[in-house]
Order: structure tokens, then C-alpha cells, then sequence
């Protein structure tokens, strides 16, 4: 029986090539596409599958691929200062440059496509008086601390106990004077590396003030930068002439890959995350549709909900999962968020979730960051659950990071209810209908830094049954 020798260079039918496409990882898919041009139409024509896109300020990640925009600046002449030097080794800054230096802390104007996530908070301008002080300042702190570390390294023991301890920033250093001449000596080298970054930063800022005065180009050449990080932590690097805003680049790049597709692109998760100040306005391809599960956004909820309403193929399909890091009272009233099969909340500082949670009708919330909610406040709400959402599946999870807090509430929630029934980390209260609400706490490691502590509340079938 002979064996059939595939043919290399038969070339794929247009169907067949349509099915192989449609298996690629989005991102690799793209990839072929640039270097291989020619299959670009059909690649538009196979329905896109994207598990995650998040977009903002720096650039956008598409699964798990990271696309970074920022602008690096290189100095015509000499080193640059080691303040930008930083900036560059991260991608570049994320905020546009004027021709001056600034930073710009402006709204783009809007074009089609264009959706306004978060307006910018406007930043004040200094008179160059104040500026000038501040270098002044700097430069005299960093003279005493010179002379300071000077006389430390001089001095004999015995006079050591006689030279005045310099000002640090921790109060308890402050108060030790039994440091020895080694531990005082590393601080005010640490001081001094402190005060050489703020007179750097700040020299930095007379430059750009000087340069506006005189009107006079900033001594730094720039371009936009696109970082491609992939998954597996390949970087790929390319550099453009700084003739259009990181928001035109980042739209360019976005429309060149979601653009011009005659099938509805399903996505799992998209969100649109801002800094406070810096503002978001997200530059998609006019007319664009989006099929979406999971949205997630800065900005006033219900305003931002209102305005990507046309970008959606269901506007009116309750969300899978629905996150803010805005959400206010007024907005519980929004159907899109009582509809959201879980909702998402990161804190914000300004809300009180303990009577969000009370006026949410959501059977799953999760609330990441609550550092201002007290104990009193998870009593309550495990009051609010029993009193009236006490129906199978109803979960909340609260994270935040003081392991006394939560302790404190799990035992206010444990004297409260006579029928509870306390055991390690566990609290059950017994619920009409065969059913038990479980309040329980553990430790969780958000990163390799820090540890949050996440309070549980979750009604159950009953286990006595």
C-alpha cells in the first residue's frame, strides 16, 4: 500500500486557509498577517476570538500579550538625566511631551471612533519664582547633608555621641540614639540619594520653564516607542517619528487589527482602566461591534455605560461580570449594574460599600481594596443578607489588606447572632429554608509583595441536612 507524500508547495485553498487561521492564538495570528500580507483578506474574513482586551493610557493588552506606546527622549547632548533614563528603560512615558517638555494633561478633540472613558484633571501651572525656590531648597539640603556624612566619617568615637542626629523621615530612627556610626551613615547616604532624585526632578521641571519663557525647544530629541511583550517574555521593539499623539498611535495600531472585519469580533473580557488625572478617551474603528461578555471601566459608570452602548452587538445583555473602579450610589440604580451576574468594585476611597451592598441587588459582589469599610460595616452587611438576600448562591468577597480589621469583624459578626456557630476562621448563622450563611477569612497573596486578607460571606445548603 503506497503512502500519500504531502506536497509542499501545493498551495491551501482559500477555505482551508480560513480554517487554519481560525486556530491561531490571536496574537501570533496578527504577526503572520504583517509579514505575510497576502493572506490579509482572509484573515479579516474568519471571526475573531478574543479572551481579554484591557486598554489604557500605556497601551492595550490583547490576551496576554502587552502593546505599550510611550515616548522616549534622548538628549542632543550629554547623558541623559537619570529620571528620563528610568522613564526609557520602562517603555517611555505615558503621557505625551509638548515641545517644551511638559508633560500635556489635555483632552484630545474626538473623532469618530473615539469614546470619552475619563475626563483629564486639569494640572496647575507654577510661576518660575516658586520653581527656581525649589531647586534652591533642594541644593542646600543636599550641601548639609554633604557636610553632614562629612563630619560623621571624621569624627572620633568619643565625638561622635556629640554630633546631632540629622532629621530622617522614619520618627522611630529619629528617636534611637544609640545608632551606631555605620547605621547613621547608611541613612544619610540614603537621604543624600533621596535628595540628589528630587534636585535631578526638579531641575528637570526648571528646564521645561526656562525653555517656555525663552521660547525654546526642549534639549531632548523624541519618538514614540512600541513595546511588544509577549507571554512567554520575548520583547519586540520599534521606534516611530513622534508626528502624532500616543492616543493616534495606540488607535492606529487597534484599528489596524480589529478594523475592517466583516464578522463581529467576540470578546470574553474588554475594560478601559485610567489613572485618576491623566484621563482615557479609547480610539476604536468607527462603526466597530463587539460582542461582549465581561466589561470592566473607570470613569462615571453610568455615563461610560451610556457611551459604549454603540460599540456592542447586545447592549442590552446583562454582563457576565461588570467591574468599576467608580461605582457610586446613583449608579445602583443603573439596570446594567443590578443586572451584572457579578460585580466587580475596586475602592475607590469615596463611597460607603457598606450601604452600596445594602441597595445592590446582586447575588455576587466582590469589593478589592476595601480599606475604609470598618468592622461594624461587614456586620452589617451580613445583616442586610440574612434580613433580605439570604437565597442560595448569593456571595460576596471583600479584600483588603489589615489582618486586625478583618479578625475584629469576624468576631463582631460571631457575638452579634446568638445562633452562630464559630469555629477557626468560620462563622455559619443557620437561614430559614434549610440554609446557613458561611462567613469565613483567609490570607491572600495578591503578588510577592503584599498580602490581603479576604472575608467570605456565602449562602449555602445547610450541612446539618
Amino acid at each position: 500500500m503506497s503512502s500519500t507524500i504531502p506536497d509542499a508547495n501545493r498551495k491551501l485553498s482559500y477555505d482551508c486557509l480560513k480554517c487554519v487561521i481560525q486556530k491561531l492564538e490571536v496574537n501570533f495570528r496578527f504577526q503572520l498577517v504583517e509579514r505575510l500580507p497576502k493572506i490579509s483578506l482572509a484573515e479579516k474574513a474568519v471571526p475573531l476570538y478574543i479572551s481579554q482586551l484591557s486598554i489604557s493610557e500605556e497601551g492595550f493588552q490583547l490576551n496576554d500579550t502587552k502593546y505599550q506606546f510611550g515616548v522616549i527622549r534622548q538628549a542632543r547632548e550629554g547623558p541623559n538625566p537619570e529620571i528620563i533614563e528610568n522613564d526609557n528603560r520602562r517603555g517611555g512615558s505615558e503621557i505625551d511631551i509638548d515641545r517644551f517638555g511638559f508633560e500635556k494633561y489635555s483632552r484630545p478633540e474626538l473623532t469618530p471612533g473615539d469614546i470619552l472613558i475619563q475626563d483629564v484633571y486639569p494640572q496647575k501651572e507654577l510661576d518660575l519664582d516658586i520653581v527656581e525656590a525649589r531647586v534652591l531648597k533642594s541644593r542646600d539640603r543636599l550641601t548639609v547633608l554633604g557636610r553632614h556624612k562629612m563630619e560623621l566619617e571624621n569624627s572620633s568615637e568619643e565625638d561622635l555621641a556629640n554630633i546631632p542626629m540629622e532629621k530622617e523621615r522614619d520618627q522611630l530612627e529619629k528617636r534611637n540614639k544609640t545608632l551606631s556610626r555605620d547605621e547613621r551613615l547608611e541613612r544619610i547616604n540614603q537621604s543624600i540619594r533621596c535628595v540628589k532624585e528630587e534636585l535631578e526632578r526638579e531641575e528637570l521641571h526648571l528646564q521645561r520653564y526656562q525653555c517656555k519663557r525663552d521660547n525654546l525647544p526642549s534639549p531632548f530629541d523624541m519618538f514614540i516607542q512600541l513595546t511588544k511583550t509577549s507571554s512567554d517574555g520575548t520583547v519586540y521593539i520599534e521606534r516611530f517619528n513622534y508626528d502624532k499623539t500616543l492616543m493616534e498611535a495606540r488607535k492606529y495600531l487597534i484599528c489596524k487589527l480589529l478594523g475592517n472585519r466583516p464578522v463581529v469580533t467576540q470578546i470574553k473580557s474588554l475594560s478601559f482602566w485610567s489613572n485618576l488625572d491623566e484621563g482615557l478617551v479609547i480610539g476604536l474603528p468607527e462603526g466597530i461591534k463587539l460582542d461582549v461578555q465581561e466589561f470592566g471601566t473607570s470613569g462615571n459608570l453610568s455615563e461610560v455605560l451610556k457611551r459604549v452602548e454603540t460599540i456592542f452587538e447586545h447592549p442590552n445583555r446583562p454582563f457576565a461580570c461588570l467591574e468599576s473602579d467608580d461605582l457610586r450610589m446613583e449608579d445602583a440604580q443603573n439596570p446594567k449594574v443590578r443586572n451584572a451576574e457579578v460585580l466587580w468594585l475596586y475602592d475607590n476611597y469615596n463611597d460607603d460599600f457598606t450601604a452600596l451592598c445594602c441597595e445592590l441587588p446582586n447575588k455576587k459582589i466582590v469589593i478589592d481594596g476595601c480599606l475604609a469599610m470598618q468592622p461594624r460595616g461587614y456586620a452589617m452587611i451580613v445583616e442586610n443578607l440574612i434580613d433580605t438576600k439570604g437565597t442560595l448562591g448569593t456571595y460576596y468577597e471583600i479584600r483588603q489588606s489589615r489582618e486586625k480589621k478583618t479578625i475584629e469583624a469576624m468576631s463582631l459578626i460571631a457575638k452579634r447572632f446568638d445562633n452562630a456557630v464559630v469555629g477557626e476562621r468560620l462563622v455559619t448563622i443557620p437561614l430559614p429554608n434549610q440554609l446557613q450563611l458561611d462567613v469565613s477569612y483567609a490570607p491572600f497573596q495578591f503578588d510577592s509583595d503584599t498580602v490581603l486578607y479576604t472575608i467570605k460571606m456565602e449562602v449555602v445548603q445547610s450541612r446539618n441536612n
